[in-house]
């Protein structure tokens, strides 16, 4: 059976990176220090370069708006969480992600999923990403100094599989990602029998997606036990670009309500409703111009790792013009730079707002490149002689007048106005159209993934 070794944190010092390796114990382990509310935001840098790396483009409620490694990552992070999340069936392997058994509380810990950003950050800017190389047996490590942050990088010499099911075809990221959030709570390593904290994993590590009890008491031991005080969520309605969120244990004022950012990039920080009035169970007040897919937490009028709530999925619903749209299909070939470009689309898919944005990140730098239209979707590998898959079929459009450029950071933004498309053409409620980036790629040229949107 194949043991593969897993890093523990890496503490930074100036510029140095020195390893820090605690004695092993029979039960868990701490390595000092511990995620004040202010750092429970997590994020992605999705420069994940192997295809199989973000194939599931399977969308699921519990995790809107993303997928491949994004998925992967949020989930395995969101099993240290104080509740069972969602619908409580994320995969075949594992019915249910966060809380402790029979739907019991765990600890008083959550997270701020705050989606994907263009950077890989430094040690405390709370980002996953993909290193090159390899580094021996080593899957991944964790930077901390923990209370002010953290970073883990996985390296590319490993094929990482995304999930979601059971029968992986190499390391399941998932796994991974959970075991190495471990560290970013202050876990050490363990010499427990079925704990995530184990040094090393066995096969692809798919049995490290859900902790066991030596790591749900290395958590509370950290955090407390979640409290009797703790704010819960139950659910949201939306009304226009009112929201009403109910739970319990909600401040008379003061409360935050907070949600992930419908752009890529931030710092991190939350999407905030501040300041909202509650009668302790509900409360009503209007979406944030920024919040997106993802997911909402309440923030009571308090102080502690007590005052922050579980979460529950946020669909995105009730703020035209700012949500990620669409829905991504087909896949892209690693580009010169051996990245796949990351490609989304943020806007309203009512056609009369006229408002959809495109953004394209891991793009070689200044490079043109323009976008293609059409209302059906095909497959032609490496079309024209190029690197790249064409996923639209004929007819073709194409945006030749919209040359892009993708500049020094390797990033183009799009906003077509759709009532003035190639061809003439019109859109009209009820049809589906798929949009694709063609781009020049050193001496050739390349294609990103592709994205269908429903228009209203």
């Amino acid at each position: 059976m194949k043991i593969t070794s897993l890093a523990m944190p890496c503490v930074a010092l100036a510029a140095a990176a020195l390893a820090v390796i605690p004695e092993e114990a029979e039960g868990f382990s701490t390595i000092g220090g511990s995620l004040g509310t202010d750092q429970r935001d997590v994020r992605i840098y999705n420069n994940f370069s192997d295809a199989s790396d973000n194939n599931n483009q399977t969308p699921n409620p519990d995790f809107p708006g993303y997928f491949g490694a994004e998925m992967a990552i949020w989930k395995g992070c969101q099993e240290w969480t104080s509740e069972q999340y969602g619908s409580n069936f994320t995969d075949p392997h594992q019915q249910y992600l966060g809380g402790d058994l029979n739907g019991s509380i765990l600890a008083n810990f959550d997270i701020s999923w705050q989606g994907k950003t263009t950077v890989v950050g430094n040690s405390n800017s709370n980002i996953h990403s993909e290193i090159a190389g390899s580094s021996g047996g080593t899957l991944a490590y964790t930077e901390t100094p923990i209370s002010n942050g953290w970073r883990i990088r996985y390296y590319e010499g490993w094929n990482w599989a995304d999930g979601p099911g059971t029968g992986v075809s190499g390391v399941d990221m998932q796994g991974v990602a959970c075991h190495e959030y471990g560290h970013a709570l202050g876990l050490g390593h363990t010499n427990a029998s079925g704990a995530t904290m184990r040094a090393s994993i066995s096969g692809s590590g798919v049995t490290a997606r859900s902790i066991n009890s030596d790591d749900k008491d290395g958590v509370k031991f950290i955090y407390g036990a979640a409290s009797g005080s703790k704010p819960h969520v139950d659910s949201y309605s939306v009304n226009g670009s009112s929201i009403t969120v109910t739970g319990n244990n909600f401040s008379s004022s003061g409360n935050e309500v907070w949600f992930t950012q419908a752009s890529i990039g931030g710092n991190g920080t939350p999407v905030k409703a501040v300041n909202i009035p509650s009668n302790g169970t509900s409360m009503t007040f209007t979406i944030p111009p920024n919040a997106g897919q993802g997911m909402i937490l309440v923030k009571k009028n308090a102080s502690g790792n007590s005052s922050l709530s579980n979460a529950i999925p946020y669909d995105g619903s009730g703020t035209p013009g700012s949500g990620p749209i669409g829905n991504i299909y087909c896949f892209s070939n690693p580009n010169s730079l051996f990245f796949i470009p990351v490609i989304s689309c943020i806007g309203s898919e009512d056609i009369s707002d006229n408002d959809v944005t495109f953004d394209v990140s891991l793009l070689p730098s200044n490079q043109f490149g323009y976008f293609l239209l059409s209302d059906s979707q095909a497959f032609v590998a490496n079309f024209g002689g190029s690197d790249g898959n064409l996923c639209l079929g004929s007819p073709l459009l194409r945006f030749a007048g919209d040359v892009l450029n993708s500049g020094a950071g390797g990033m183009v933004t799009f906003s077509p106005d759709l009532t003035d498309l190639p061809g003439n053409t019109t859109f009209n409620p009820g049809e589906t159209w798929n949009w694709q980036l063609w781009y020049r790629d050193g001496g050739t040229s390349n294609t990103t993934d592709a994205i269908e949107i429903t228009f209203q």
